[in-house]
């Protein structure tokens, strides 16, 4: 069950770096793979479309 809580709003950015905007720095797919299993509500945002990209993130981790 998802909480209810502000999600969490990671950045990927051309450089393919992953930023988190709550706490000023940078997390790896394995650290947002982390707050999903822990059942935060994370969201995954292209930063130059927007566009929500958080189940390739999740979903690329996974398959390594």
């Amino acid at each position: 069950m998802v909480k209810s809580e502000p999600r969490v709003t990671i950045k990927r950015y051309a450089s393919r770096r992953l930023y988190h905007t709550g706490t000023g720095t940078y997390v790896t797919a394995e650290d947002i793979a982390a707050m999903a299993d822990d059942d935060e509500n994370v969201v995954v945002l292209d930063a130059t479309t927007g566009d929500d990209i958080t189940a390739s993130i999740l979903a690329r981790h996974r398959l390594h």
